[in-house]
């Protein structure tokens, strides 16, 4: 079975069906990919840009209650080579060939073409093509959409020679701004972000990243979102919130009490986390990831592999580990000398299941969206 069928498993608590498609060991290359396009379009391309994958380090379940996320740029991404095309069309391939034109990809490069000519940023009748790679997974809730949106603005942006992109979203606008080292927080209203170090290797730490293809038993993102803005109909803008109990004892329902304690404890969280980064004491980040994953079971949101990865790790001696994004993956701030230990015993719990077992991988805050070529 495909996606469909994966989601089926999990709405009839069959379980999670195992990570879903590649998740390639090697970067792609921008020489084999310029000479894909050449070879495909029959002329050299006008670049090749790349843009990172995203970590939400917390905080980017309250978009809809106008919160803020922080973040950090994986050293994973999407790759794009890009020039002009001669009938005004938009055409996208992968290096093994055509994407059907209703495919994300290559609804993500129409899309953000289309948006670059509203916005000026490109001219109007302008069209593309385009050789897209990645080595990203997909439906793991790290950000590959926003990079190949970010990475084909930005390529738009340097062929025009107009100001850089900023982003539509906190995932595109990350994949933008990353520096390396650093993390970032965005303003999920306004877009603004501010950086702030978060250099692991000088602190012998790093990230686990893990992918379980753990899908979550519906959709749950819309569902959340209208529940944070029920609650905020009846209480105010959440981040404004400062007697927590008098609000929660004001909603008309359970369910939205719980919704609102995680949004409004999330607020303090990631100001305290803030705090550690502007200090540069990025090992005691760890309590501060542990207890935003705990809190999030007032989202009713992780599944039981996630959370399962989620413990193993912090028994194994992490620092601490949190569930990213909506789906199935998480991740664990690791100190260097513990990463096999950590690593052996997250595998050793899922051990007996199979291709349930969750693919991991170590990652350091990485470079926003640049040329490469």
């Amino acid at each position: 079975m495909g996606g469909a069928g994966a989601r089926l498993r999990a709405m009839l608590g069959a379980g999670a069906a195992g990570p879903r498609g590649p998740w390639p060991e090697t970067p792609p290359n921008p020489d084999t990919l310029a000479q894909v396009f050449h070879k495909r379009f029959a002329a050299p391309p006008a670049g090749v840009w790349h843009a990172p994958g995203r970590l939400a380090l917390m905080g980017e379940h309250t978009v809809a209650s106008e919160g803020l996320g922080l973040y950090t740029a994986l050293p994973w991404g999407v790759t794009v080579a890009l020039g002009p095309s001669e009938d005004g069309g938009v055409h996208v391939c992968r290096p093994g060939g055509p994407v059907r034109v209703r495919s994300t990809t290559a609804t993500v490069v129409a899309r953000t073409v289309e948006r670059a000519r509203r916005e000026g940023t490109a001219p109007p009748g302008t069209g593309v093509c385009a050789v897209v790679d990645t080595d990203l997974p997909a439906h793991a809730s790290l950000g590959r959409t926003a990079a190949l949106r970010a990475a084909t603005s930005l390529a738009l942006s340097d062929l025009s020679g107009a100001p850089p992109p900023e982003g539509t979203d906190a995932d595109e606008r990350v994949a933008l701004v990353a520096r390396p080292g650093c993390a970032v927080r965005v303003n999920h209203k306004s877009l603004r972000t501010t950086v702030f170090p978060f250099d692991l290797a000088a602190e012998e730490l790093h990230l686990l990243v893990a992918d379980t293809g753990a899908l979550p038993r519906r959709d749950l993102r819309r569902v959340r979102e209208e529940e944070l803005r029920r609650a905020a109909l009846a209480l105010g803008p959440l981040r404004a919130v400062q007697d927590l109990p008098e609000a929660l004892n004001r909603l008309p329902e359970a369910a939205l009490a719980r919704r609102v304690e995680y949004a409004v404890t999330e607020v303090h969280r990631l100001n305290a986390a803030v705090g550690l980064l502007r200090a540069e004491r990025f090992g005691e980040l760890g309590p501060v990831l542990s207890a935003s994953h705990l809190s999030l079971r007032r989202f009713e949101l992780p599944t039981p592999d996630v959370d399962l990865v989620a413990e193993a790790a912090s028994r194994a001696g992490a620092r601490g580990a949190r569930m990213t994004g909506w789906r199935g993956a998480a991740f664990a701030l690791v100190g260097d000398g513990r990463s096999d230990r950590v690593r052996a015993n997250v595998e050793r719990a899922f051990s007996g299941r199979g291709p349930r077992a969750p693919r991991l991988r170590t990652a350091l805050p990485a470079a926003g969206a640049h040329r490469l070529r």
